[in-house]
């Protein structure tokens, strides 16, 4: 089967570009073949590369930072076409979505939506009152014309539907696996310590650590909010935040008027190989976040072995098996409590934890993943032939 992925993610580090990364290992891995349309603000016109077609996007303050031109995508549908893809599956609800509903329907192909992150269209772009009102209203009217377009629609989170409803869309949605790279994030069986040198992080601290896109749905000031209130500057704990996004610099900033600066180090956009590595260097991963959003990082750490820390109303807490993966919590208090509980724990104690942790993560694998989702093009392939026979 040949399948086109639509993504308005391009580059930028989040759920949907892991989703799409994923999802074409697995299906190429099961013998299918894959091309991925996606944006890209640094270019001028189209071009196909590496089984990826490329196109020009303009700069937005949009969950994904950026907006494909639309009057520029001639070539696209034109190398795509050449493609000849069996189905089309949009992964973001953007103009980059509406793209891939218009070659479905130009092309009389079925049309599979996986829905990651509705954002944009509960809280806009937060600019200001007026454009917020505009850019949810705009971005509203995207998702609800790709989603009545679509012959099947996932989503990875159960909070979607509720979500939905929130904004007067209602659809049947099926709920879909968030697999992750289990090939590079695996248990390391001894610590890259040299790390925490390249930052200056004591080695006698118990290390947690944060990774992911720095957003307001990310939940790191409130993150540094209970950290604040939960550790005492004397106890040895480190928090470390890997990642980058629109608001590195404001929570940077808010670490150290909690006076933060000498517990928290902020250390950027990491490789996934060196986030492997740093994971090795510390106890458990730690979030905040209350999004509706599924969030890779924390499937990533688990696949690494490592116990994952989650505010219960988190869309990923109900990935969590309390005390066998991670553990869960409502308030500082009681992660002050887990922080001090698995900083006791002796080696053998992190062995078994590690182990319990890597086991519970092992079917998030891409041809898990992608052998679900040709079950679900072929009930979209059905439906579409359905349709078509009932016009």
């Amino acid at each position: 089967m040949k399948i086109a992925l639509f993504s308005g993610a391009g580059s930028v580090p989040c759920a949907a570009s892991t989703y799409v990364s994923v999802l074409r290992s697995g299906l190429e891995k099961t013998g299918n073949e894959v091309m991925v349309v996606t944006a890209d603000p640094e270019i001028e016109e189209c071009f196909p590369q590496n089984g990826t077609i490329y196109c020009p996007a303009r700069p937005t303050p949009s969950l994904y930072g950026c907006s494909v031109r639309t009057s520029l995508l001639g070539p696209m549908e034109e190398d795509l076409a050449r493609f000849r893809p069996d189905v089309i599956h949009v992964v973001t609800l953007d103009e980059m979505g509406l793209a891939g509903v218009k070659f479905a329907q130009n092309y009389d192909r079925p049309l599979v939506t996986t829905i990651h992150n509705l954002h944009d269209a509960l809280e806009g772009y937060g600019l200001n009152k007026a454009y917020d009102s505009l850019a949810k209203m705009k971005v509203r009217s995207t998702v609800r014309k790709i989603l009545s377009e679509s012959d099947a629609i996932l989503a990875p989170s159960s909070k979607t539907a509720d979500e939905l409803k929130a904004i007067d869309i209602r659809c049947k949605l099926k709920r879909s696996p968030f697999c992750v790279d289990l090939d590079t994030f695996v248990p390391s069986d001894t610590a890259h310590t040299e790390l925490l040198d390249e930052w200056k992080i004591p080695k006698t601290t118990t290390n947690y650590i944060f990774a992911g896109r720095l957003l307001d749905d990310c939940g790191v000031a409130a993150l540094l909010e209970d950290w604040h209130a939960a550790v005492a500057p004397t106890d040895p704990l480190h928090l470390i935040i890997a990642g980058t996004g629109p608001d590195a610099a404001l929570y940077a900033e808010h670490a150290k008027t909690l006076q933060l600066s000498e517990q928290v180090t902020f250390v950027g956009q990491l490789s996934k190989q060196k986030l492997t590595d740093l994971y090795s260097c510390c106890r458990a991963f730690v979030s905040a976040s209350r999004s509706g959003a599924i969030k890779a990082a924390p499937l990533e750490a688990m696949a690494a072995g490592l116990p994952v820390l989650l505010h219960e109303d988190s869309a990923n807490a109900e990935l969590v098996r309390d005390g066998v993966n991670g553990f869960l919590f409502h308030d500082a208090q009681r992660l002050g409590e887990i922080l001090r509980q698995l900083e006791t724990l002796d080696q053998e104690g992190i062995h078994l934890l590690h182990t319990l942790v890597r086991k519970s993560a092992q079917n998030l694998s891409d041809v898990n993943l992608a052998e679900g989702m040709l079950d679900t093009y072929a009930v979209a392939a059905k439906r579409r032939k359905a349709h078509r026979s009932a016009q």
